[in-house]
């Protein structure tokens, strides 16, 4: 019976001690949401050339309220885009712990011409606010604003970007580092090494660290979203991390719709019992590019009863192309082995009288051509 009772007490015990540490271990939920203050729904706007550098609006919003108190700062992103889209592929206009954002009207008309506003005619346009804590929680929006913008024609300032980090040939240097080409609206490129793993951002003034971007924390080496810092009194954006295989890629970014994207961008190379190095993949020959996924080399070929194949890299078999056996001697289609473990494409032939010849190739559409010189 005195067992009995004992346990029964235990057990209690123990319940008691559950319940007395559940309360130490509150859970985060959130009180309200946060609402944008200004500019109210239903207001009209006019954009105009001659104003293009002035501050179209100090959007404001209040901050989302939590039941706790003591918690990191929460991250507030300001989505823009036209009514109707129901925000599948928003322009995001910052990413800040503020809880406010002042855009110029030059860059908010350069927004809306880019997602397919016409020019002198009235589109609505919603803002919404979407908040989080270090990922806490889901994702917590604000209800929408719409208000109706009218745009002048596209009149876009280009203002060169520059690419620096420990990733890039420029090290951390601001006052060294390299130019991005431009492209249209507010995107540019550059082809360029980058070191696996490493980080990277881009400025728009060389010697200043700002403006500059970065990204908010959720991209990836490929792609994601820009985090943009208009002063040195901003917070500074989070580093963008490079691809782990040190290579050549090609970035671009977009500034007006803040996103990036990077792709490997590597040279190409010529083996092959027809050609000068043979099968020495270390010693393969490179092409020359031509254009976006577009190569050439004029170099000597064997003849008859020899074969030529393509690596992407020297030293390895894999990336690698050849072809897909109905081609000829003149041309055909390429066949590509991404990795060793795919299998091997058979060789490309080479022409029958041993000559100095032209190979063009096409790695996006997968064809050759090789002529005589």
């Amino acid at each position: 019976m005195i067992r009995k009772y004992f346990t029964f007490l235990l057990a209690t015990a123990l319940l008691l001690q559950a319940c007395s540490d559940d309360k130490l271990d509150p859970v985060l939920t959130l009180n309200k949401a946060q609402v944008i203050t200004n500019p109210a729904s239903s207001t009209t706007y006019t954009l105009t050339a001659a104003t293009k550098d002035d501050a179209f609006e100090n959007i404001t919003w209040t901050a989302a309220d939590f039941n706790l108190k003591n918690v990191p700062k929460t991250t507030y992103v300001l989505q823009m885009d036209l009514a109707g889209n129901g925000f599948t592929a928003p322009a995001n206009l910052t990413t800040t712990s503020e809880l406010n954002f002042e855009i110029s009207v030059g860059e908010l008309n350069n927004k809306l011409i880019l997602k397919g506003a016409a020019p002198d005619v009235p589109v609505d346009v919603e803002l919404r606010v979407v908040s989080n804590i270090d990922k806490k929680l889901d994702d917590i929006y604000s209800d929408v604003v719409t208000i109706s913008v009218t745009p002048f024609g596209a009149v876009i300032n280009v203002k060169p970007v520059y690419l620096l980090g420990d990733a890039t040939l420029a090290g951390w240097d601001n006052a060294g580092a390299l130019p991005f080409t431009y492209l249209d609206g507010g995107r540019y490129e550059i082809v360029t090494t980058l070191t696996g793993g490493l980080n990277w951002k881009f400025i728009s003034t060389l010697g200043q660290w700002a403006p500059q971007w970065g990204t908010d924390g959720t991209g990836t080496p490929a792609s994601g979203p820009l985090s943009y810092r208009p002063t040195e009194s901003d917070p500074d954006p989070v580093a963008i991390v490079a691809p782990a295989t040190t290579s050549q890629y090609k970035i671009i970014v977009d500034t007006a719709l803040l996103t990036y994207e990077v792709v490997e961008y590597g040279d190409v190379y010529l083996l092959g019992d027809a050609t000068i190095p043979g099968w020495d993949n270390t010693a393969a020959l490179p092409f020359v590019k031509v254009s976006d996924g577009k190569y050439s080399i004029i170099t000597t070929l064997a003849g008859a009863g020899t074969n030529w194949k393509i690596i992407d890299e020297r030293g390895a078999w894999a990336p690698q192309w050849g072809s897909d056996g109905t081609g000829t001697a003149n041309a055909g289609i390429l066949a590509y082995r991404p990795t060793e473990a795919d299998p091997d494409p058979a060789a490309i032939p080479s022409p029958d009288d041993a000559g100095t010849y032209k190979i063009e190739i096409d790695i996006v559409s997968l064809t050759y051509t090789v002529t005589l010189q």
